[in-house]
């Protein structure tokens, strides 16, 4: 492209006429651009099947038929789609089927000594501050539309102590969304309390191996409000901050809840969080058949891709991703997230996905 045509949206969704070329894929990503002049092409990598690739001519890209910048929305169920004007594959259809719910995108803010930080795979040594204004952050998750916070006490995960209860305050106190917190929540008076100031649910993790029971107490004192944080490393739980490792298979942990009154399950894979490098989705789908609790997912997302990989887990019971460094480095953008997995979500009609 020369220096005085508009830039490219980076994204692109084929329309009816284009589908049958596209291989049932929807939803593209532009690559770059080959020739000049009148045989200047671009080249598309599907979002959901990067191997699959296309390249397609720039008046057929700037065709609104055949293709339009941008998510769009999916029909609701197969309708019969318009034919091809330009008396190409004409009358292609969509096969019938119903999109699953929508998968919430759970922003994170990880608390030390009072700022927001990520960990490198949970390691106190591996520390990166992105902000020392924690309830700004959470404001502008909130103002970039996330419908719940997902706040990590990690001075509470490693000591227990209450270091961040102020700023957990303020931001409760901030926001009309509600929001959850996990670390260090190890008594029935500690959760009592984290309630009481504001917060819509707490996450309950070393307790939930050492005293179950207590657990199961506070579900049923509190519905709705308590989940299971379940942080595991090989397939096996790990406490206190992550330091301590059980013996304890962390799909045994889920399926003994079953029933409890717990709202749901926050899985966390602890080799994947904060690298970027993607979502474990094998651990994902076995925590999923292990119960039918809602499962929400951790750790790893570093891409659009990889948050929609994980639609396709939405009907084992995933029904959310906790997301933080990607958000905070730029690697994904929580407005467009939201377009590709909410209501009007990028799932592809064919069932591709990377999984």
């Amino acid at each position: 492209m020369s220096g005085n045509e508009p830039r490219l949206p980076p994204h692109w969704t084929a329309q009816a006429a284009a589908l049958g070329e596209s291989g049932g894929h929807r939803h593209f990503r532009l690559l770059g651009q080959r020739g000049r002049g009148q045989e200047r092409a671009f080249e598309l990598a599907a979002l959901l099947d990067p191997g699959f690739r296309l390249v397609v001519p720039q008046r057929q890209l700037r065709d609104r038929r055949h293709w339009r910048p941008g998510w769009q929305q999916l029909p609701q169920a197969g309708p019969e789609l318009d034919s091809d004007p330009g008396g190409g594959q004409g009358g292609w259809e969509l096969p019938q089927h119903q999109p699953a719910a929508a998968m919430q995108i759970i922003p994170a803010i990880d608390l030390l000594d009072g700022q927001c930080v990520r960990l490198h795979q949970g390691d106190y040594d591996q520390v990166t501050r992105f902000s020392d204004d924690p309830v700004a952050q959470a404001l502008a998750w909130q103002e970039q539309g996330a419908e719940r916070l997902h706040l990590v006490d990690l001075d509470g995960a490693r000591s227990g102590l209450p270091v961040n209860d102020a700023v957990v305050r303020a931001i409760t106190a901030a926001l009309t969304i509600p929001v959850q917190l996990g670390g260090g929540v190890r008594t029935a008076q500690r959760a009592d309390d984290l309630l009481a100031c504001g917060l819509d649910r707490v996450i309950l993790g070393t307790v939930a191996i050492e005293q179950p029971q207590l657990v199961r107490q506070l579900a049923a004192r509190h519905p709705g409000r308590i989940v299971v944080g379940i942080d595991a490393r090989n397939g096996l739980v790990a406490t206190r901050g992550w330091i301590e490792e059980s013996r304890t298979v962390a799909t045994e942990l889920a399926a003994s809840f079953e029933g409890s009154g717990v709202a749901a399950i926050i899985s966390t894979d602890i080799a994947t969080d904060g690298t970027l490098a993607g979502p474990n989705l094998e651990a994902l789908r076995a925590m999923a058949g292990a119960s039918s609790l809602p499962l929400i997912a951790s750790g790893g997302v570093g891409s659009i891709t990889d948050l929609l990989a994980l639609l396709s887990l939405a009907p084992l019971g995933v029904e959310g991703v906790i997301v933080g460094r990607a958000l905070y480095d730029g690697s994904v953008d929580l407005g467009e997230a939201l377009q590709a997995v909410g209501p009007a979500r990028l799932q592809d009609p064919s069932g591709s996905s990377l999984c």
